[in-house]
């Protein structure tokens, strides 16, 4: 007799952007309603050592945000989600490595311009999650005057 399976996860795929490391799938094809979504990670030193994600156990949304529970943002990471649906679950589907030091994607920051007579004020602020401000983060400032091709550093 053949064993009942719940459809895997698709397009399962670790982001990094924004600041943040998060992994996102969609549902697979012809899942039931009340599906639901575990997720675990791990570090590539720790080739079989699966760490489970508290917050992203049963549940409903198809994404799971693993920047605050990262060990070490120095790592490589992978991700793994399977769906559950009663007693049936799918086979876990794993992500590509990452790593969030080097693959992050820096989220614009929000600028505020205060201009007097003889100085400009720029007040910038980034939307990063609280674990992460304490790393050292580099930025540019470029400014030139409206009209001109002649750029400041």
């Amino acid at each position: 007799p053949g064993h009942v399976q719940l459809p895997s996860p698709q397009n399962v795929s670790l982001l990094s952007k924004d600041f943040a490391m998060i992994l996102t799938w969609s549902p697979g094809e012809g899942s039931p309603p009340d599906v639901t979504y575990t997720v675990r990670y791990r570090g590539k030193q720790s080739r079989n050592k699966w760490i489970k994600v508290p917050h992203c156990k049963n549940i409903q949304r198809t994404s799971c945000d693993l920047t605050c529970v990262l060990p070490n943002l120095f790592v490589k990471v992978q991700a793994r989600v399977k769906a559950v649906s009663g007693r049936l679950q799918s086979p876990w589907v794993e992500s590509q490595f990452k790593e969030y030091y080097l693959d992050v994607e820096l989220a614009p920051p929000e600028l505020n311009v205060n201009v007097t007579e003889n100085s400009i004020h720029v007040k910038a602020s980034f939307p990063m999650a609280t674990c992460v401000e304490s790393l050292l983060w580099m930025y540019d400032l470029n400014l030139w005057e409206a009209g001109s091709e002649e750029k400041v550093s």
